[in-house]
């Protein structure tokens, strides 16, 4: 199952000035970035990974853990591996995930409705979609998909419910919108699948959980890289880096510091990096692609 890492170049060179020590890289996937961080020989790689899949499927020479993000600091503390030289995300469903027939991805697949990253979670997107009310599902949808429809594709689903089948949801989000141009409406699905999926894998809860969890453990010079593929995302990756590289935030006019807000990381020359146009053309999966990284002083 190939899947090709974004942006390796860019994160290449940032790995060139991190100092000796273990880097992290928590979205294991099929590899691709954990064979950048190999090419630094000042870094031990060790890969995390929810799906157990992926984990199956690793190099036999790659050290794969199948944690979520939030357990990835307690298992590097249990295992007095701090502190640790950094720490990569990549964020959001990797390629294998979305060409992998059965898990229900993929809205151009015809699948079972599952959508679980770590299958060993007991809630599908099957259970949703038949047993939430009309109030959560429009919740789901506005809150992590930020659909203008919501509401019209939360009361179709009850209606046209009990719904088993990946093709069955999309068919119902295109009956539930205005009748417009094809790629309005592709949209539209692409943002209810969104939204499933990162409620079914309590994605943003498990990001924030981990990112002030793991701001602890870097040593001096190490990073925390992040790439992010929609603005609910970033929105959480910009505010933590915000927060990090914030100094003394009292007025100026008062003599002493009473904040004791210390700053412990430092942004790059830039704040935010996108793939080039030449790596966009041959891996669609980095057109919305968002790369930050903030440095540890």
């Amino acid at each position: 199952m190939p899947h090709n890492g974004v942006m390796k170049e860019e994160i290449s060179s940032i790995l060139d000035d991190v100092p000796p020590g273990i880097f992290i890289d928590s979205t294991y996937g099929y590899g691709s970035h954990f064979d950048i961080i190999l090419q630094h020989n000042q870094l031990t790689a060790i890969g995390f990974d929810r799906d157990l899949e992926a984990v199956n499927s690793s190099d036999s020479s790659h050290e794969v853990i199948n944690l979520n993000f939030s357990m990835i600091s307690d298992y590097i503390n249990n295992n007095s591996l701090s502190p640790i030289s950094g720490v990569l995300y990549d964020l959001g469903v990797s390629s294998h995930q979305i060409d992998s027939p059965h898990r229900g991805f993929s809205f151009s697949l015809d699948s079972n409705l599952d959508m679980r990253m770590n299958q060993k979670d007991e809630l599908t997107a099957e259970k949703v979609l038949n047993t939430f009310s009309y109030e959560n599902l429009y919740s789901i949808f506005n809150e992590f998909g930020e659909e203008r429809y919501s509401k019209s594709i939360a009361k179709k689903i009850i209606e046209n419910r009990p719904i088993n089948k990946t093709s069955e949801l999309s068919n119902i989000i295109r009956n539930s919108v205005p009748k417009q141009n094809p790629i309005f409406i592709e949209k539209s699905i692409r943002r209810i699948f969104q939204a499933l999926r990162i409620y079914i894998n309590d994605e943003l809860n498990e990001l924030k959980e981990s990112l002030l969890k793991v701001k602890d453990l870097i040593q001096k010079n190490g990073v925390i890289i992040c790439i992010s593929y929609h603005s609910l995302e970033d929105r959480i990756i910009k505010n933590f880096m915000k927060d990090l590289t914030l100094g003394c935030i009292c007025d100026p006019s008062i003599a002493i510091c009473v904040c004791n807000n210390i700053q412990n990381f430092e942004y790059p020359k830039r704040k935010k990096n996108y793939p080039k146009k030449d790596e966009i053309n041959s891996n669609s999966r980095a057109n919305s692609a968002t790369l930050r990284y903030v440095r540890k002083i």
